[in-house]
């Protein structure tokens, strides 16, 4: 208005005939109209009287879609002629901060996300057609459908601008999303404010603050999509840059301003709907993990209900196993004769942790049996074994490669598709849970059962080894398993194709000095596979502040010290064991071995202390692990001679060079 490009009246017409706003909850429903009635207020003047806002209605904007009424009686009739005034008229402008929640936390929770039939139906038909991602859930996020609301509301011309959850700009199961998006609008503009913090270590701290505060985990994007009729679609791409703290993101938007001020980068698409860390074409040619180097993969165990069938302590994860089945067999009972035993089944998690598979199991009136022979050990989490109860229903996803384990099978673990962190692979021999990789646990095993059972003795004419594979690189079944590891050990192969690793199961090329590779793969499977029988490193040192030590660990730590900025950091040559326990001088070089986005030492610190599950009240003490009172000790000092002996074995590795 002060420079004379909109006038009052053009304002007033806005207020009365052009201005819509949706709430559901009551209260901001009346703060949103307040607000917005006081702006005009404001602008009107003094002279003029309160004119009140008629264009907020109070409706769920998905559902106001869906169904002819929303509150249809005589005390929400106005709100209905405001609902039906609104989707009469022509939308051009939506703009937003629309929720994200892909569904509930937890079976306990009973409150599922609310069903939208129709804007379902067209995410089908749009976002989901063109994703190649199996599980498609995460397509259905609020913040998805928000988009796919309004781009079908505003037809073929106008603006949208949302404030978002910001995963769609690179999420593998977004692809298809994104595609949609290029073909719809003509300009996309799209500042991401990063703030990942799903990530860890050095990627957590590059994604920089978050923009919404503690409360926030995920990336946030500023999203103006626009539709104007042209023959353009043309992206234009904003990254808000590296290790900036909130405040610091904030005031760049203040400084920026317009969208005019903005250095866009134009983004192209490539073949597989990326935007921004594009993968290697070339990639794609050489053998996949799946089906190309192994005959069969299978994927890491999920419980649904960790702190009842995983811990330190045998005995305690049978006991609390038990009492879980005891309480489940209760209930079962207790509503036999009710018409919908599922609604009324006790919620609390520290009677049962309730999953869909167990609520399914539930309704079909199927009883749990405790059997003791099903406890075995289980790789829980990077160079972390733990006592599970591997009980069928008990446990929803066993991952049947697994029955009859203990075998000390051999296995090449690594992270997949989709994980918030570098990728990075993991020998064991042990039953692997899903979270051991980020809940993403691929696993590759190296010998295969006979037919008819899935986990026998060794037997060398059951190898998991595809012959494509020893063909493709000119070695035996044994070496190119070995090949494989080393491989992906190479910083030259996680470097070059780092962008396809992190969306795509990881394929293996040939490369030159293939018989070093695979000596070297050899060394470093053994050292893993005996992470916990090492001979500690000569340089580290263990100070004993007592006379009569005790080994028990409640929570390892490092101490404080200031760097060269004068800023207070983790010492990382010093690991504070316990009151009577010190490790000194432990080499820089031992923290850059990193499986699964942190090192393996701070693997050992994170999972090695008494924990109690909040949820459930369960507690887990390490110290019950072993008889062995040295055993979280001598498994530490072991864990810092395996990294520092990882990396001076990919040190010794050849360059990484393709052969084409």
């Amino acid at each position: 208005m002060d420079a004379g490009e909109i006038s009052l009246a053009d304002i007033t017409r806005k207020f009365t005939q052009e201005l819509h706003a949706n709430e559901i909850i009551l209260l901001s429903y009346y703060i949103a109209a307040i607000n917005i009635e006081a702006t005009f207020d404001e602008i009107n003047g003094d002279e003029e009287v309160y004119v009140p806002f008629e264009g907020i209605v109070l409706t769920d904007t998905f559902e106001s879609t869906e169904i002819e009424d929303t509150l249809d009686d005589d005390y929400f009739g106005t709100n209905d002629e405001r609902l039906k005034r609104q989707q009469e008229v022509p939308i051009t402008a939506i703009i937003g901060n629309p929720p994200y929640s892909t569904g509930q936390k937890s079976e306990n929770d009973n409150n599922q996300n609310l069903k939208y039939p129709k804007l379902e139906e067209a995410i089908r038909q749009t976002y989901a057609k063109y994703s190649a991602v199996k599980n498609k859930n995460s397509l259905y996020d609020s913040y998805i459908e928000a988009f796919r609301w309004a781009s079908d509301r505003i037809k073929d011309n106008g603006v949208i601008g949302f404030v978002s959850n910001g995963q769609f700009i690179d999420s593998r199961a977004a692809h298809g999303m994104r595609k949609v998006f290029h073909d719809e609008f003509n300009h996309l503009y799209i500042f991401n404010l990063r703030g990942d913090q799903r990530t860890q270590g050095e990627n957590s701290k590059r994604e920089g603050g978050k923009i919404f505060g503690s409360g926030s985990r995920t990336p946030i994007a500023i999203s103006i999509l626009v539709k104007d009729g042209s023959e353009l679609h043309q992206i234009h791409y904003k990254d808000v840059g590296d290790y900036l703290s909130r405040d610091e993101k904030l005031d760049i938007l203040k400084e920026t301003r317009t969208v005019a001020n903005v250095a866009w980068e134009k983004i192209v698409p490539d073949g597989n709907n990326d935007w921004i860390n594009q993968r290697d074409e070339k990639y794609e040619k050489y053998l996949s993990l799946d089906g190309g180097v192994f005959e069969s993969r299978t994927t890491g165990v999920t419980s649904q209900r960790d702190s009842w069938v995983y811990g330190f302590s045998g005995t305690k994860v049978a006991k609390n196993a038990e009492t879980l089945i005891q309480n489940y067999n209760s209930e079962l009972t207790r509503l036999k004769d009710a018409a919908n035993p599922v609604d009324n089944i006790n919620q609390s998690e520290v009677f049962v942790k309730w999953s869909r598979e167990l609520k399914d199991l539930f309704a079909k009136g199927i009883e749990l049996e405790f059997d003791k022979e099903n406890i075995v050990i289980a790789m829980y989490r990077p160079f972390t074994k733990k006592y599970l109860y591997y009980g069928d229903k008990v446990v929803d996803y066993r991952r049947h490669f697994f029955r009859d384990f203990n075998t000390g099978k051999e296995m090449i673990t690594t992270l997949g598709p989709g994980a918030k962190r570098d990728f990075s692979a993991l020998a064991i021999n042990s039953i692997p849970d899903s979270g051991m990789m980020n809940g993403r646990t691929q696993v590759f095993l190296k010998d295969l059962a006979s037919k008819g059972t899935l986990l026998l003795e060794t037997n060398p004419e059951m190898s998991n080894i595809k012959g494509l594979a020893i063909n493709e690189y000119g070695l035996t079944t044994e070496e190119v398993y070995y090949y494989v590891y080393a491989v992906m050990h190479s910083e030259g192969y996680l470097q070059k194709y780092k962008f396809n690793l992190n969306k795509s199961l990881a394929r293996i090329p040939k490369v030159k000095h293939a018989k070093q590779f695979v000596e070297i793969g050899r060394k470093l499977a053994q050292l893993h596979l005996a992470y916990e029988e090492q001979t500690p490193y000569s340089e580290v040192q263990v100070q004993y502040l007592s006379n009569e030590p005790s080994y028990r660990v409640e929570k390892m730590k490092h101490p404080k010290k200031k760097n060269h900025q004068g800023k207070s950091v983790d010492d990382l040559s010093v690991i504070v064991y316990n009151d009577t326990i010190t490790i000194k001088n432990i080499p820089e070089k031992a923290y850059e071995y990193i499986v699964n986005g942190s090192s393996a030492i701070k693997w050992i610190i994170d999972q090695y202390q008494v924990k109690t599950d909040k949820k459930s009240g369960i507690t887990d003490d390490p110290n019950d692990f072993s008889d062995d009172p040295k055993y979280i000790l001598n498994l530490l000092l072991s864990v810092i001679t395996v990294s520092i002996r990882t990396i001076e074995l990919i040190d010794e590795l050849p360059p990484f060079e393709v052969t084409e």
